[in-house]
């Protein structure tokens, strides 16, 4: 079954981001409802894009296997992003931080994000990553 983060923009009445998980018989995973004002169309894409690359470096913990720690979880605002950067995620063990570049998504958005990331952190671990590099042609 294949991991995926959704992120969604609704218009009419303001509503307070928030979060529900979804699974059929293809995909599992979460969608985060956000109000256009919290988030630009292109924000959407590149968070949904973003959020399924990192979580797919995770895995629900066995029912038999105890809670982990709380992992903190920041996002810092930026302006002085490179090139057509959008963000960037350090995703390390003793926490995960985001570099958005400014714009894309209210601060308080992104808090929704990274507070449900930590608070769901504890049922989940990391899975081993594997990195195949090929030769170039010369």
């Amino acid at each position: 079954m294949e991991l995926t983060i959704k992120v969604r923009r609704y218009q009419g009445a303001y509503f307070a981001p928030y979060i529900t998980d979804f699974a059929t018989d293809t995909e599992a995973g979460c969608i985060f409802h956000m109000h256009e004002d919290d988030i630009t169309p292109e924000g959407a894409v590149c968070f949904a894009d973003a959020l399924t690359q990192q979580a797919r470096r995770w895995r629900p913990r066995p029912p038999d296997m105890p809670r982990g720690s709380r992992i903190p979880i920041t996002m810092e605002m930026r302006t002085d992003m490179a090139g057509r950067c959008a963000i960037v995620i350090d995703d390390r063990a003793e926490g995960i931080h985001y570099k958005v570049r400014a714009g894309l998504i209210r601060q308080h958005a992104g808090d929704v994000i990274t507070g449900s990331q930590s608070e769901r952190s504890p049922d989940w671990l990391r899975v081993p990553a594997r990195y195949v590099v090929h030769l170039k042609a010369s």
